[in-house]
């Protein structure tokens, strides 16, 4: 219970009173929003909690506050109309990195990237590359804009602390986009692994190290709330010229852990609501097909009742790609129901 309380004492200290005072003051400071699995892990496994952590806490709430200050106008969000996703600008003249899904579904007509202050411009779509779900777009209006450092040493090693920024559950009108931290876990499946959780519209906001330069790009969400997947920016780079080009290829590969197929159905629901509320159909996938649409609430997959989006995200994950289940979904009042078939 000592190391408990000692922790919390030292969360509150690092993460909350420094913002305490302008925390609302979005000129002054960045809203960080500690990474809940980092916090829920350290609590639970208390008795595991040693100097050397509790230091290593210490030593980074100033780096962390450093990060975000350097970065937060060069953290954006990408709005379609269908939804949103998450990006970072890298260059003066407006060029932006996300991920291959997010700018993959954009709708060409309403595109836009909306600025940390709130202000919206209009943005295209450059290339994308499936197979490693990298994305890269352009801000159309004139620079210079605020862009972020991108790491070109590859030097991210087992164990370093990384900050997470990215519009978790959708961009918000008066809300920063979210900050958490975490430690890098692992290289998996050409992505890196963290325990800086992510939740959907995170998908294409940056991974920074604690130098504040852009590592990864958020991809997805693991099999657990430990295991958070990004594209390496050394992906980015390489393909940098074709991405540039505006050069579209692959197919994602829906990869789980070990790199199994995952069951997908090809809908995005809003993981802060007290429902499963869907809030983009993505076209071309078994969600679509089978008649589902924006703003239904999915309340049953197969035999199971669904009460929120990361239930029904579970109940898929042990589904089998392939074979048919029946759905239903609320709409105006009304229950409908389809069949699905994940793929």
């Amino acid at each position: 219970m000592l190391i408990i309380r000692t922790v919390r004492k030292l969360l509150l200290r690092l993460f909350i009173m420094p913002f305490d005072k302008n925390i609302y003051a979005l000129k002054d400071y960045s809203r960080l929003v500690l990474s809940l699995a980092v916090t829920l892990t350290l609590f639970a496994t208390a008795a595991a909690v040693d100097n050397d952590t509790i230091k290593s806490l210490k030593a980074i709430g100033g780096k962390v506050v450093q990060v975000v200050d350097k970065n937060r106008d060069a953290c954006v969000a990408l709005v379609d109309g269908m939804g949103s996703g998450s990006g970072v600008i890298v260059s003066e003249d407006g060029l932006v990195l996300t991920a291959g899904h997010v700018i993959e579904n954009t709708n060409l007509r309403s595109f836009e990237i909306v600025l940390s202050s709130g202000r919206r411009v209009k943005a295209k779509p450059l290339g994308h590359n499936l197979n490693n779900d990298l994305g890269m777009a352009q801000i159309l209006e004139p620079g210079p804009w605020p862009f972020a450092k991108i790491n070109r040493n590859n030097n991210i090693k087992r164990g370093d602390w990384v900050v997470s920024i990215g519009h978790s559950g959708g961009w918000e009108l008066g809300r920063d986009a979210p900050v958490r931290t975490g430690r890098f876990l692992k290289l998996e499946n050409s992505q890196l692994v963290t325990d800086a959780v992510l939740i959907g519209g995170d998908s294409g906001g940056p991974l920074f190290n604690l130098e504040g330069e852009v590592v990864g790009i958020h991809s997805s969400i693991g099999d657990s709330v430990s295991e958070n997947r990004h594209i390496p920016i050394e992906l980015f780079i390489t393909d940098w010229k074709r991405l540039e080009e505006g050069q579209q290829w692959g197919m994602l590969a829906n990869l789980g852990r070990e790199g199994k197929p995952r069951p997908l159905i090809g809908v995005t629901v809003d993981l802060t609501a007290s429902e499963c509320v869907v809030t983009a159909v993505i076209r071309n996938l078994p969600a679509a097909a089978a008649g589902i649409r924006q703003g239904d609430v999915i309340t049953k997959f197969g035999n199971t009742s669904i009460g929120s989006g990361q239930q029904l995200i579970n109940v898929i994950q042990r589904q089998v790609a392939g074979q048919s289940y029946p759905i239903s979904v609320r709409r105006g009042g009304r229950t409908f129901k389809f069949e699905i078939t994940p793929q």
